[in-house]
């Protein structure tokens, strides 16, 4: 654990009220001003402690962050209109899966974990082994609990909620509750579903370092940070391979990493991550490493905003949601067929979204080469023959030029008869975020 990481969970685990100096921290935890202050700015953008004039710096108790779709157990008996039979002094707790006892007791048992919330209806036996484990019980269907059940709840101090309504209704309710969160919110954002303890190596830890983190996690793709957490690149399997144990793990790490801010869209980033093979990407505020998520997460929180279109959806993301990258020469090629939804009036595909679909090849041919961004400056399209709607297309990208500050780019459009459409874009080249 670096020293910055050090000074804020020292500053976590003061209790609230407590004051909070430079002074105090450097003679606390013997380490410099200079690092103390920005320790403690960082505190204070995290809603740790708070600056009152004539007062000082204080401790506080910060809002928890809540993911939007948590739900406490409490918060589930009344939406199943349940009745709380034991464990009452845990209904604050928010359980991390549901599981339906709807399996041999077998097969259960490699599910039950005690950050989870078994529904089940009168299987004595599931019940039993659920408190067995102290996992939670939601018993459906109005049936009521025996004696030696509710006995050992009590004992375990393991929450039991009686619903009167079936497992279907139930896990429909619940289902919909969390639905509607997801709706309230105006968009997913990629702080949403990031993952907050981040495993992590530092500029000075070597290939050994790497071998070591990835036994002890299982994981194999790691973010490599300075001792202020600012990303400086992204280690993995791929660069490690045949490496000494003792080389720094930056020499041989990927000095550009995909990295992504806490407020993006998980929309626009999971695509980006799909057309440019992006693995996992780190998530930065201000610079410094704060979360983390992989191409999975991504997908998984695409799947959802899907239910959710009126909000997560951008017109560029409906035009290209039915393309797909093809890895067939050495040039950038997507295929994808013409729908109803890019036709103009006649039936054809409308220049607009044409040129969306060109633009956008371009883009990712030049982000996937060289791992640039660009901004479009001059577009040239010149449309050959009409493109009927249920046309299957493929979108070919040919970098001609690419300097440090422009970059030139041919674009074709065609199917199996020849080429439909060409284009030329020319753009500026942008830093790389």
């Amino acid at each position: 654990m670096t020293k910055h990481q050090q000074i804020l969970c020292f500053i976590e685990n003061l209790a609230v009220g407590s004051k909070v100096s430079v002074r105090f921290i450097a003679r606390e935890l013997d380490v410099s001003e200079g690092t103390a202050y920005r320790a403690i700015k960082e505190a204070e953008n995290k809603g740790l402690v708070r600056s009152i004039p004539k007062v000082g710096t204080l401790r506080i108790e910060g809002a928890k962050e809540r993911q939007i779709e948590d739900l406490t157990l409490r918060e589930v008996s009344q939406i199943v209109e349940g009745i709380i039979i034991s464990g009452e002094s845990r209904l604050d707790e928010r359980p991390n899966k549901f599981i339906i006892a709807a399996m041999e007791l077998k097969n259960l048992e490699r599910y039950l974990e005690e950050d989870s919330l078994c529904i089940v209806g009168n299987r004595a036996d599931a019940q039993k082994l659920a408190l067995k484990k102290r996992v939670p019980l939601l018993i459906t269907g109005g049936f009521e609990p025996s004696p030696e059940i509710v006995e050992l709840a009590r004992k375990t101090n393991t929450v039991i909620i009686s619903s009167p309504y079936d497992t279907f209704v139930v896990t429909t309710l619940i289902n919909r509750a969390i639905f509607d969160r997801l709706i309230d919110k105006d968009l997913l954002l990629v702080e949403d579903i990031m993952v907050r303890d981040v495993k992590y190596l530092t500029q000075d830890a070597t290939v050994a370092d790497w071998h070591k983190l990835a036994h002890e996690t299982g994981h194999s793709r790691f973010p490599v940070v300075d001792e202020q957490l600012n990303v400086l690149g992204m280690v993995t399997a791929v660069d490690v391979a045949g490496a000494e144990q003792e080389v720094v793990i930056t020499e041989i790490m990927n000095t550009q990493p995909f990295i992504v801010g806490r407020e993006d869209s998980v929309t626009h980033t999971s695509r980006k991550m799909v057309w440019e093979g992006w693995e996992i990407a780190a998530v930065v505020e201000n610079g410094k490493l704060i979360g983390i998520v992989s191409l999975q997460d991504m997908l998984e929180a695409f799947q959802q905003v899907q239910k959710q279109p009126q909000f997560g959806e951008t017109v560029d993301n409906l035009v290209l949601s039915g393309f797909r990258y093809v890895d067939e020469s050495e040039h950038l090629t997507i295929r994808g067929e013409i729908t109803q939804f890019m036709a103009n009036d006649f039936g054809s595909a409308s220049c607009g979204n044409l040129v969306t679909l060109m633009n956008m090849a371009g883009y990712v041919a030049l982000r996937k080469k060289y791992r640039l961004d660009a901004i479009t400056e001059n577009f040239s399209f010149y449309q050959l023959h009409p493109v009927p709607v249920g046309t299957e297309i493929k979108i070919t990208a040919k970098l001609l030029l690419v300097t440090k500050k422009h970059c030139t780019i041919e674009i074709e459009v065609y199917n199996d008869q020849g080429i439909l459409v060409k284009g030329m874009m020319t753009a500026r080249m942008g830093e790389n975020k």
